[in-house]
């Protein structure tokens, strides 16, 4: 198996088994084993390319299918693999092979068809439902990063029935200038030039009105989003296709800024995503009467991945 190691070389996703017990993972995981193997004398350190880390496929409910006849006849099911193989493989900036986890993909799958679905049948819904996408609850240290940047691609790369865009533009808005800096960090790490960041209102502007590929995937904050709406109160960007996808949506989105990008946003698609929703019995403490969950906010629950899942 190990012996020059050439013909393996090619093989992009393993499966190993025991029959009752069956994992998944890529290339790189076997490739980062191997040299920590060759490399004598050295400490072994846990990353995530270990077999430590080696995956549990499960169905949309979170419920490992771990039985090597199950897990063959979801996970190798010919639409299944070819997504796995075509659309949920990351190659990051070091050229490391990252396959998402099933939650993952469930997840970005939910969202893509709520935007198929949403802009094919906006004229049906009422006024208020139109823009509500709906949110994913994982729970914190899940991968949240990596989820929204494959969705955020996936969504970019929709077309409608003439073969055009479906969406202008995707903003993932972050609620504070650190966590801007850092997930553009995270989003270069699994493609290096892959989105746009911005340091002020202004840059944010260019963005917005730049009609280039390079320019279709912004990352900013919801403060630059709010001072761009609050200096431009009619502007043609107001009118185009936009997906919004917030990260940690329970916090800022919440109040005046989230009602602003609502009224002047009408044709754009609002997503969240959380690790701690804010139900009715929580609500109390939000700064905004008419808006009091998440699912008020931003629509439908559409994946649950909770602490208790990743235990």
């Amino acid at each position: 198996f190990w012996a020059g190691s050439g013909l393996f070389g090619y093989v992009q996703i393993f499966v190993i088994s025991n029959g009752t017990e069956t994992k998944y993972y890529s290339n790189s995981t076997r490739n980062n084993a191997y040299n920590e193997q060759k490399s004598k004398g050295s400490s072994k350190s846990t990353t995530s390319n270990s077999f430590e880390f080696t995956n549990y496929w499960s169905d949309a409910q979170n419920t490992i299918i771990s039985d090597l006849c199950d897990f063959a006849r979801t996970f190798f099911a010919k639409h299944v693999i070819l997504n796995i193989l075509t659309k949920y493989c990351v190659f990051n900036a070091e050229d490391c092979l990252m396959v998402m986890r099933p939650y993952q993909i469930t997840a970005a799958e939910n969202i893509v068809n709520r935007v198929k679905y949403m802009f094919a049948n906006a004229n049906k819904m009422p006024a208020s439902e139109r823009q509500k996408g709906g949110y994913i609850w994982h729970t914190t240290g899940s991968g949240k990063t990596l989820t929204s940047f494959k969705t955020s691609q996936l969504v970019k790369a929709l077309e409608d029935a003439e073969g055009n865009n479906l969406v202008d533009k995707v903003l993932f808005v972050v609620d504070r200038k650190d966590l801007d800096y850092q997930t553009m960090r995270e989003y270069d790490r699994f493609e290096k030039g892959a989105a746009n960041s911005n340091t002020s209102t202004s840059v944010l502007t260019k963005q917005l009105e730049d009609n280039t590929e390079e320019c279709r995937l912004i990352i900013t904050t919801i403060q630059k989003l709010s001072r761009f709406i609050s200096i431009n109160q009619s502007h043609e960007i107001y009118k185009k296709r936009i997906v919004f996808i917030f990260d940690e949506c329970h916090r800022s989105q919440f109040g005046g800024m989230h009602a602003d990008i609502v009224k002047h946003f009408k044709n754009a698609l609002l997503f969240g995503f959380t690790g701690t929703p804010i139900f009715e019995a929580n609500a109390a403490g939000s700064d905004a009467a008419h808006i009091s969950t998440t699912e008020q906010t931003f629509g439908p629950c559409l994946h649950t991945y909770t602490i208790i899942n990743a235990i």
